[in-house]
């Protein structure tokens, strides 16, 4: 049996994607096993790295307040989308190999991180993005536990909990899936960011109407669409799954000895 009729509907449906997916599908197509893969030994790495999250998030808050916040969930979402999209700028391009760093292929994640060696490279734009992802969950939760519509500080006093959790999942899903997150490659492992934070994109903007008891949510409003979410699979998770991603991540790179743990201003403010 002829199998052109599904290899036209294949077709159809890449002619109808728009550039930035084509390129991504690209970037799969053409990706290469990578010798430097670091085993199971990231796992090690899991703990340290959440540690230096909540660590550098409590430093900031010193200096910064509670200025994450302060205008709002649509002001909150936008800065999550704007730390997304420059990271996604950054891996889309490139880079050369030159004398004293080795070159990066479109999307591969890992190839970016270990070319990019600035004081505050790429590895400081994925970590920013984790740590904004911790504060919106952890602000949600104390609300949620205080019943206010405002933490105020309270959210600091869930950064270490979150930073259990994510662990403790994990570590859980290691038992039964191992290595699959990153079996692709960096270019493999940045896809499975990309669908998760374009879950939570094409939800938080769109508007939802208040239903069967749940509050409307506003176009971009992070907070409204947390609250409003009632499915068994909601915002929440894919906020908390893109979170896990970036923490193997920088987990795996750490593993290989490509990237120090902690932010440029974390390792300048400790020394």
């Amino acid at each position: 049996m002829s199998d052109e009729p599904e290899r036209k509907a294949l077709l159809q449906k890449l002619a109808a994607c728009d550039t930035a997916t084509l390129r991504r599908l690209a970037a799969l197509l053409t990706a290469q096993d990578n010798a430097a893969d670091s085993g199971k030994s990231y796992l090690d790495y899991l703990r340290p790295v959440a540690d230096s999250d909540v660590s550098g998030l409590k430093t900031s808050e010193k200096s910064y307040g509670n200025s994450w916040k302060l205008r709002g969930g649509v002001d909150t979402f936008h800065m999550l989308k704007r730390k997304w999209e420059r990271l996604e700028k950054r891996v889309a391009a490139a880079i050369d190999a030159s004398a004293t760093s080795p070159g990066a292929s479109p999307y591969d994640i890992f190839e970016h991180l270990a070319a990019d060696r600035g004081a505050e490279g790429f590895i400081d734009d994925l970590r920013d993005l984790r740590r904004y992802l911790v504060l919106v969950e952890a602000e949600m939760t104390a609300r949620d536990a205080a019943g206010v519509a405002d933490s105020d500080r309270g959210y600091l006093d869930q950064l270490d909990a979150i930073a259990r959790a994510d662990i403790d999942t994990i570590e859980d899903k290691e038992k039964s899936y191992g290595n699959s997150w990153k079996r692709s490659g960096g270019i493999g492992a940045f896809m499975m960011l990309a669908r998760k934070w374009d879950r939570i994109a094409q939800r938080v903007t769109t508007r939802i109407e208040a239903k069967d008891g749940a509050p409307a949510a506003s176009r971009d409003n992070v907070f409204e669409h947390l609250k409003a979410d009632r499915r068994a699979e909601g915002v929440i998770d894919d906020i908390s799954g893109l979170r896990q991603y970036l923490l193997l991540v920088e987990a795996e790179m750490a593993a290989r000895g490509e990237v120090e743990i902690g932010t440029a201003r974390d390792n300048r403010t400790a020394g």
